[in-house]
């Protein structure tokens, strides 16, 4: 009975000092999620000592790795559906603790499931005024246009097509961007 009694208490120790050490490791994320909308969030791992965070986006479907050389996530911001120059599209900002080239967005346009990702893009990049020439890309299966051109002018961009929604990922760094293109579920 007393052998039942210490292993019942050395459970609730543990028990009750993971509870502890989770609310401490999630302390940066709860205040990064409370400016976000209901569906929208970031999320950290409690095992490797919480070194990889995730964006989560129920509201467009989304979810993506963040680099684990941003040390994490030091702002996010999500901008609901709005309409610009005739294209209808959500964004998520965000950008990392650590690195030089720590930010980027993603932003979601609706389109029609026939839409050509080229043409689409072509007529977009026009539309904003963007300089650059597109090149058709593969990343881990998924046809990609990325716009090749100087740094000076601005961050690089990405474009991605799945059924009605076309991806718009822009930021300083390719790197970052093929990561995060790569592990994310789109």
């Amino acid at each position: 009975m007393v052998k039942k009694i210490g292993i019942l208490i050395f459970v609730l120790l543990l028990a009750g000092g993971g509870f502890f050490y989770r609310q401490n490791n999630q302390k940066d994320v709860q205040a990064l999620n409370k400016s976000l909308p209901t569906g929208v969030k970031v999320a950290k791992s409690i095992f490797g000592f919480g070194s990889e965070y995730k964006v989560i986006n129920k509201i467009d479907g989304y979810e993506f790795k963040v680099p684990l050389v941003w040390r994490g996530v030091s702002e996010i911001k999500y901008t609901p559906e709005r309409t610009e120059e005739g294209y209808i599209a959500t964004s998520i900002f965000i950008a990392g603790k650590e690195s030089e080239t720590r930010t980027m967005s993603v932003d979601i346009f609706k389109v029609n499931n026939d839409e050509n990702l080229k043409q689409w893009t072509e007529k977009f990049t026009n539309s904003f005024g963007f300089i650059g020439t597109l090149e058709e890309k593969t990343i881990k299966g998924s046809k990609i246009i990325k716009i090749a051109k100087d740094l000076s002018l601005g961050p690089y961009m990405f474009f991605l097509k799945i059924n009605s929604k076309i991806y718009m990922f822009s930021g300083g760094s390719e790197e970052f961007i093929r990561e995060i293109i790569s592990n994310g579920k789109w």
